[in-house]
């Protein structure tokens, strides 16, 4: 090595000790530029971290929600003994709804109808006049109610109970009974060794809202039953 060659030092300093500046760094280092551009590196990552993450979170999501879609799609196609509706509903006896026709059983069977008597017409669904099974369904049966008492007392049926339209009903209720198949499970009353329906919480349709939305899209004001 010639006598006038020499190791160039990293930091120059001066007689009191303080680093010269950065423009006799050798090999042209500037620390500013490199903080700042470390700052801007950083920057960058953390926003690619979180357009990372976000997409993530939506991929998360979206694959949750099809899943489920799947796998809802799937039970229904299975087997699966899943009631129809998600409304708690507990059935309890009402002997009203039993009784001889007359002003007290007229008055609550009409409780259950809306205006209209669940004849509906809706632009998009129905867009000409139907009528809502679960209003024929209960019709059917308040004529039987009739038939049964005018049997029970000996009296003429009338127009509601006659034999033709009771046949009807009764073959209409049971088909409509095996086409909603409701699969609550009954619990069985030692007692009677078997089961009354009555007194357990069980999964249904919200009757409510079905009545609002028929009253809704109702195609007239008649609230009689018959």
């Amino acid at each position: 090595m010639s006598s006038d060659t020499a190791y160039a030092l990293l930091h120059n300093r001066s007689d009191d000790g303080a680093t010269d500046s950065p423009a006799s760094y050798p090999l042209g280092l500037d620390l500013s530029s490199l903080v700042h551009r470390a700052r801007h590196h950083s920057k960058w990552r953390m926003i690619s971290f979180t357009l990372i993450a976000a997409a993530l979170v939506l991929f998360t999501g979206l694959s949750s929600y099809f899943l489920g879609k799947y796998v809802e799609k799937q039970a229904i196609k299975s087997d699966w003994l899943s009631p129809p509706g998600r409304v708690d509903h507990t059935f309890h006896y009402r002997h009203e709804f039993g009784m001889r026709p007359g002003n007290l059983s007229e008055r609550y069977w009409g409780l259950v109808f809306p205006r209209g008597r669940g004849f509906i017409q809706h632009p998009i669904i129905s867009p000409v006049p139907h009528g809502l099974a679960v209003y024929h369904q209960l019709h059917c049966l308040d004529a039987i109610r009739h038939g049964y008492w005018a049997a029970i007392d000996g009296l003429e049926p009338g127009h509601k109970a006659e034999p033709g339209h009771i046949r009807h009903c009764i073959d209409y209720l049971r088909q409509s009974i095996m086409c909603n198949a409701d699969t609550n499970l009954e619990p069985i009353n030692k007692d009677l060794g078997g089961v009354t329906g009555f007194g357990f919480t069980r999964k249904c349709r919200d009757i409510v809202q079905i009545m609002a939305w028929a009253d809704k899209w109702r195609t007239h004001n008649q609230t009689d039953h018959d």
